[in-house]
């Protein structure tokens, strides 16, 4: 049995990105992101753990040592490298070593772009259609009516759509307005040197598969430090001009059935800050409820306590 197939098997499946996600998936998919990822927690990557314990456990000076001797010298070994890495400032930039549970949070909280994705999926699976629509309208034109569903980057997402070839980082669909948002998130970082195309790879896919309706609008969105400062055919020229330096490896991307549709694709960017601006705008504006208000405001102060948004990087 596929492990696309076992996934579906335990936690079900999404027949089109039209289905509504409850906003607790979000907190499984934080548990899968750890899961999957567990450098995260134990500060570096589990083959590299493992490794080290095997080190210390067979060690000569414990050749003729119990299993509690061993036991013992191997957690002295681990709190004294916990001990080591573990940073007293909030901002520091030592993000690396084995670490104790305090510091894999303040690694996470303020300098994970991982994390913030995941902070984003729950934060946009509660904003209401209104607040959506009105965010959306200030880069593509459609129609404001119907619902929006979001979907984050999950095994939910990957082992029902079965899309393999890339990786997103958020989607907002409005199966009435017949628009799809891709939100490409950053915390201060460039962009990687191929997403338009993937993007465009993955419409492709789910128009296929039958997870968006045929003609669907689609943006895609960039959300990071800086603002994009060129327009969409000046980067999906370097785009392409990458992919013909390596033909072999990008020839998927290449395709003219592709092309057409970055034609079709609109692309935009925001910042940060200018999110927050917007947000504060909205609420100032806009008869909105304390949930709606509080949601808001809690996902301004974590970003606001972001290392790149701290240390102006």
């Amino acid at each position: 049995m596929k492990a696309a197939e076992k996934y579906r098997r335990v936690f079900g499946s999404m027949n089109h990105l039209k289905d509504q996600l409850s906003w607790t998936t979000g907190l499984s998919n934080m548990v899968e992101f750890l899961a999957w990822e567990p450098q995260r927690i134990l500060g570096i990557t589990k083959k590299q753990y493992v490794r080290q314990i095997i080190e210390w456990a067979s060690h000569p000076d414990l050749k003729d040592k119990n299993i509690e001797e061993i036991e013992q010298s191997v957690i002295k070994k681990l709190n004294t490298k916990m001990n080591e890495t573990e940073q007293l400032e909030t901002y520091s930039t030592q993000t690396m070593g084995i670490c104790n549970a305090r510091e894999a949070v303040r690694r996470v909280t303020f300098f994970s772009e991982d994390y913030l994705n995941k902070e984003f999926d729950i934060f946009l699976s509660l904003c209401s259609d209104v607040y959506l629509n009105l965010f959306y309208q200030q880069f593509i034109s459609f129609e404001p009516s119907g619902s929006w569903s979001t979907h984050g980057n999950s095994d939910m997402f990957e082992n029902s759509t079965e899309l393999k070839a890339m990786y997103m980082d958020n989607l907002a669909y409005n199966h009435q307005a017949n628009v799809l948002i891709a939100n490409e998130l950053k915390l201060a970082g460039r962009k990687n040197p191929d997403p338009i195309l993937k993007y465009c790879l993955m419409y492709e896919h789910l128009l296929e598969k039958g997870f968006i309706d045929k003609g669907a609008k689609f943006l895609l969105l960039f959300i990071g430090g800086d603002a994009l400062k060129q327009n969409k055919q000046t980067l999906v020229n370097r785009e392409l001009a990458l992919c013909h330096k390596r033909p072999r490896k990008y020839q998927h991307l290449l395709r003219p059935e592709l092309l057409k549709i970055v034609d079709h694709l609109e692309v935009a960017s925001i910042t940060w800050s200018a999110l927050i601006e917007f947000n504060n705008r909205y609420l100032a504006e806009n008869d909105t409820c304390q949930v709606e208000q509080k949601l808001l405001r809690g996902f301004h102060q974590s970003l606001k306590s972001k290392s790149f948004m701290q240390l102006a990087v």
